[in-house]
């Protein structure tokens, strides 16, 4: 059986990315949607617009322009800890 990939979740709840790490994405994202993808101290890597792609809710919301920016913050950041980091 393959290894399961871990979620950005599965590596902060193992403390190899910080809350701070998925905030600062998370910032840079909202700033630049074109943003490159965000390495994390860890070595992972997490392409946020791809997580945001493959997050129903959060493609939803990031595409209405009535979604307020704490909503578009938070439906991010979701995005960002569900989402599956290129391993290092």
């Amino acid at each position: 059986m393959a290894k399961e990939i871990p979620s950005v979740g599965d590596l902060r709840r193992k403390a190899e990315v910080t809350d701070e790490e998925i905030e600062a994405a998370t910032a840079a994202y909202l700033k630049d949607e074109a943003a490159k993808p965000v390495a994390f101290t860890s070595g992972h890597t997490v392409d946020l617009a791809k997580a945001i792609e493959m997050h129903p809710q959060a493609k939803k919301l990031q595409a209405d322009e009535s979604t307020t920016p704490g909503l578009r913050r938070t439906m991010v950041k979701t995005a960002a800890i569900v989402g599956f980091p290129v391993p290092k």
